[in-house]
């Protein structure tokens, strides 16, 4: 299930500013406005949702009719873009505004189950299969990417199917939420009786800001990726693909990282080492395709770790250790998914004015990037020191070795 949600949220991240620039031939500025537009209503329907549940219990039984009417939204939004009119803004703007609020009402009660995962699996433990998930899924939009990429912004019927099945299997996939849901249902009301506190402290916030302009800084230069000139349109084509495998294998470089020296630790070095190297790809020589592949080696490990950790830290930080209702547990996450989904909607918006600012899409070279690398370092940077000053316990996970 999770898998068909990662399939989801890595496709529309990584995609969608693509296709409203290359494909539906909207202004670059514009479509990172609309990108942003997008994501700080995802964010707003995260915060009014996940309050919704907390304040209104009622509402735990109609999760699974919900999260059937948001999975068909969600899937089917993704999977009609690319084929909307060229030049219309408007209906690209109503398709994704429907994609968001089903991705929301799907994707926050999904997170809450994974409270009683991380009870019994450990923080680290839930984090690192979470972080298998979502890169097994981004692989398939890599290897999706490649004919969308090559396509150079023609819709042909083939890159329009590929869409489509995207979608398609991503619905397929998340079709036990419901049922997990129902039965969920049932344990919350009769754990509700305990009562407990506010799911919300300073920890929670502070990590929730470092959060944001870190993964907008990383989100960034991701996405910018794609316009660049990496010498040929193939290397290009296989970004996503060569920086998810990457993500790959950073869940096994830093698991032992992050027992050594805590999940905090070990995120905030995961943000300093991204705002170190991210902002050297400016000075990759386009005619050599080893330096350009190892550079995306470097720049995905670190946002490897950064993808993984985030999870662990956000478990930890917010009650793995049961002192949360699944109605509460939601609410955290939803407070932490309105700010990574702020920090992707600002990248989305901040690649579409440095691409409006160079004054072309697409073959940009490498040094154009310096801008926008100098940018990530202060998000990432920014980010590293908020998470190791981070309010309470930074002590190493205690779960067993892979």
């Amino acid at each position: 299930m999770h898998f068909g949600k990662s399939l989801l949220w890595a496709g529309e991240d990584a995609l969608t500013l693509y296709i409203l620039v290359r494909f539906l031939q909207i202004e670059p500025a514009l479509a990172g406005a609309m990108f942003l537009a997008s994501a700080l209503w995802n964010a707003v329907c995260d915060g009014v949702f996940g309050g919704a549940l907390l304040r209104w219990p009622v509402l735990q039984r109609i999760l699974p009719a919900l999260s059937i009417a948001a999975i068909l939204a969600a899937g089917g939004g993704f999977a009609v873009l690319p084929m909307l009119p060229q030049g219309d803004p408007l209906a690209a703007g109503a398709l994704l505004a429907l994609f968001r609020t089903g991705f929301s009402l799907a994707d926050l009660p999904h997170n809450a189950l994974t409270r009683r995962l991380a009870l019994e699996h450990g923080d680290l433990g839930i984090a690192r299969l979470r972080a298998i998930c979502s890169a097994a899924a981004a692989l398939v939009v890599g290897f999706a990417s490649l004919p969308v990429l090559l396509a150079e912004g023609v819709r042909s019927s083939s890159v329009m199917l590929l869409i489509g099945a995207v979608g398609l299997v991503a619905m397929v996939c998340m079709l036990p939420l419901p049922a997990m849901l129902a039965r969920e249902a049932v344990r919350e009301s009769l754990e509700r009786a305990a009562g407990e506190g506010s799911f919300i402290d300073p920890a929670l916030v502070v990590f929730c800001a470092a959060s944001a302009v870190g993964l907008a800084g990383l989100a960034a230069a991701g996405k910018a990726m794609l316009h660049l000139d990496l010498g040929g349109p193939e290397l290009t084509a296989g970004v996503l693909l060569l920086l998810t495998c990457g993500r790959l294998a950073a869940v096994w470089f830093w698991s032992p990282v992050a027992r050594s020296i805590g999940s905090r630790s070990a995120l905030a070095l995961a943000y300093g080492l991204s705002a170190m190297f991210i902002p050297l790809f400016a000075l990759i020589p386009q005619a050599s395709p080893l330096t350009v592949l190892a550079a995306l080696g470097v720049m995905s490990l670190p946002g490897g770790g950064v993808a993984m950790l985030s999870w662990a830290v956000l478990s930890e930080t917010i009650g793995g250790k049961g002192g949360q209702t699944p109605a509460r547990y939601a609410a955290a996450f939803g407070l932490f998914t309105m700010s990574i989904k702020i920090a992707l909607g600002l990248s989305g918006f901040v690649v579409g004015g440095w691409l409006a600012s160079v004054g072309q899409s697409a073959d940009i070279e490498p040094a154009a990037f310096w801008p926008l690398g100098v940018a990530v370092m202060a998000g990432c940077g920014l980010a590293a020191l908020l998470t190791h000053h981070m309010p309470g316990n930074t002590a190493p996970s205690a779960i067993p070795p892979a």
